[in-house]
């Protein structure tokens, strides 16, 4: 694995201070797939997690 350059790393920083917001969404939704992929052992997670994205359709639909 090459190290990564200095200007590379400010270049870096720079584009997640300006872009926060995105930066964080992408991180939750890696988070996300990761704990589903990995982490859920068994079918009552996997429900829990079905309503909660069924709900948030719900609400998604009505502001529409």
């Amino acid at each position: 694995m090459t190290k990564t350059s200095e200007a590379q790393k400010r270049a870096t920083q720079g584009y997640r201070a300006r872009n926060r917001q995105k930066s964080t969404i992408q991180s939750a939704r890696s988070a996300a797939k990761t704990y589903i992929k990995k982490y859920v052992t068994n079918e009552t997670e996997l429900n829990d997690l079905q309503a909660l994205i069924d709900q948030k359709r719900k609400e998604l639909e009505t502001k529409r």
